[in-house]
């Protein structure tokens, strides 16, 4: 039998939701704008304010006959009633999720992958991190692109749960505030996450609520806090059918990645990964052993104020990563940079020979300067770090620099791992025959015989 189920006698009785047909449209009415944080004056659901009623039944669960609008508790992958999570390698999820994204799930090729191992064998441990809690930290030095952990989330559940969109009559809608009508949306979500707690192992359930929680005032229960504050959420393909923006997507709850707290100069990335039903952690420059594992919960291209702003909700009052977010001076350099990261840089080379005393690759100079100040700010894990790296290996190709093209392209190598990219670099660029053979070596051969042609080589 597979483990669509809880395993407590009380709960064998309400295992899968009965198909329930919660409609998207009215998500602007109910959400208008983000949830509350902080302290909410008049927190809960209005006293007067009665729960929707939900009826459970027991389902098989191998099966995919579901209404796409449906939600259903499921456990991906499928497992045994009787397993534990030594039983299981790489664990389980429990999952509150539609029918289309069941389906997804068990159509992904490959799935169910098992996680990867951590590059070199685990290199990291949870200790306290001062004013921050507990964090992570290598016990080693990691290199650029090592994969440092790649979990299986405890919860998966919808960012805007679809209670938030239930059937709510025109009455009720009109009876109460927005802000009544947010606090409402928080309670029938919180009723929903509670039954997906219930269902996961001993282990699971304590490491949930050993998880720090941001939104004690705010309307949210127990487990919605701990979500909303510890939640990564998952890009890709998994995601409600017909759907747009935050609404119909997912968050991922972990034990011990979302232990891994923010920098604004991150020294990891991470990613979902659907085959292994996984999040996974990448360095995106190498971290001395003691080091704090660190990744992003914000825009890193923002301002200071603007991330300060995204951070107040999870409890971040105060971010002195680096002395980019402290000190006033340092704040304004990084702010007027950071807006200057949003815009490439494209370079075209000089349709004259440079002068004697010039270096060839003086007209690379822009670039070779946004790819220091991006290292300067720590800010590997950006795809314009990678942009820039991959501008840097076409140039230096185009002027037969092997050399450094060489160094380039390990550079680009690192980052693809680290950025999650599926492709790795053409291997082409690590060997001396390789780049004498590109395209874009040849190109320049082709100038030296047109000079012209150079006129019409843009590297963006």
């Amino acid at each position: 039998m597979k483990r669509g189920f809880l395993t407590t006698s009380k709960a064998q009785k309400q295992l899968e939701k009965e198909p329930v047909s919660w409609q998207y449209a009215q998500t602007k009415t109910i959400m208008s704008g983000p949830l509350s944080h902080g302290v909410v004056q008049e927190a809960g659901a209005p006293k007067d304010y009665r729960s929707l009623e939900r009826a459970y039944h027991e389902i098989d669960g191998n099966t995919m006959n579901y209404a796409p609008d449906a939600y259903i508790y499921t456990t991906v992958p499928p497992i045994s009633m009787r397993d534990t999570l030594a039983d299981v390698p790489g664990g389980w999820t429990e999952c509150f999720v539609s029918g289309h994204v069941k389906r997804m799930i068990h159509s992904t090729p490959g799935f169910p992958r098992l996680p990867l191992r951590p590059t070199g064998g685990k290199a990291y441990r949870i200790i306290n991190a001062g004013d921050k809690g507990l964090g992570m930290f290598a016990t080693r030095l990691i290199r650029t692109g090592d994969v440092i952990a790649d979990e299986r989330p405890m919860l998966v559940g919808p960012i805007v749960n679809p209670v938030n969109t239930a059937k709510l009559s025109g009455e009720i809608i009109e009876k109460y505030s927005t802000e009544q009508l947010k606090q409402i949306a928080l309670h029938e979500a919180g009723q929903a996450v509670k039954l997906a707690f219930d269902r996961l192992p001993p282990e699971y359930k304590r490491a949930f609520m050993e998880l720090y929680n941001s939104h004690k005032e705010d309307g949210s229960n127990e487990f919605i806090g701990r979500i909303r504050t510890n939640g990564f959420a998952i890009n890709g393909r998994l995601r409600d059918e017909n759907t747009n923006g935050r609404r119909g997507r997912y968050t991922a709850t972990c034990n011990e990645i979302s232990r891994i707290n923010h920098s604004c100069s991150p020294n990891a990335t991470f990613s979902w990964h659907d085959d292994t039903f996984s999040v996974r952690i990448h360095a995106v420059r190498d971290i001395p052993a003691g080091t704090e594992i660190t990744i992003q919960y914000c825009d890193l291209l923002e301002s200071v104020a603007e991330r300060a702003n995204d951070l107040a909700p999870y409890g971040i009052t105060s971010c002195n990563c680096t002395p980019f977010c402290s000190d006033p001076a340092m704040i304004k350099i990084s702010d007027e940079r950071r807006a200057r990261f949003q815009i490439p840089v494209v370079l075209m080379p000089p349709s004259v020979k440079p002068k004697a005393d010039e270096p060839k690759d003086a007209w690379v100079q822009p670039a070779l300067t946004r790819l220091l100040e991006l290292e300067e700010e720590g800010l590997q894990s950006l795809d314009e770090y990678r942009r820039t790296l991959h501008q840097l290996l076409n140039i230096y190709t185009y002027l037969q620099d092997v050399e450094k093209v060489l160094m380039y392209a390990q550079k680009l190598r690192g980052t693809l791992k680290a950025l999650g990219r599926s492709k790795d670099l053409d291997k082409g660029y690590l060997s001396v025959e390789g780049i004498k053979s590109s395209t874009f070596w040849n190109m320049a051969d082709m100038a030296k015989m047109m000079p012209m042609s150079a006129m019409m080589m843009t590297f963006a």
